[in-house]
């Protein structure tokens, strides 16, 4: 999996890359909840548009960063969920759990990481 802060001109976002799957979820909530403690008011939100594989420690990863967020008064922001994870988002019946975004236009967009 590959994390990285990208910058645009609402605020940073996490974009998720590759597998996420119990070696992974980890990582993943630990960059989700730096960007929430490193910013001030926007919601967390992430492009998942390159992950190819969601099991069920990637998910509660989700769940966490959902959790952490709003501990903070603020949202997650699932944006371009690919395939995989709608799959699971679904199976799971979770996908009104979560605010799922349409596509970003990456076109001006800072790389932080």
């Amino acid at each position: 999996m590959q994390v990285d802060v990208v910058e645009d001109a609402q605020g940073p976002w996490l974009r998720v890359r590759g597998p996420v799957d119990f070696a992974e979820a980890q990582a993943l909530v630990k960059a989700g909840v730096a960007l929430l403690r490193g910013d001030t008011g926007s919601p967390l939100r992430l492009d998942l548009a390159g992950v190819s594989y969601l099991d069920s420690s990637g998910l509660s990863a989700l769940l966490d960063l959902q959790l952490q967020a709003a501990h903070l008064g603020r949202k997650l922001e699932v944006h371009n969920p690919s395939a995989p994870v709608l799959q699971i988002l679904r199976l799971t019946r979770l996908e009104q759990a979560f605010s799922l975004q349409p596509e970003i236009n990456w076109e001006g967009a800072l790389r932080s990481s």
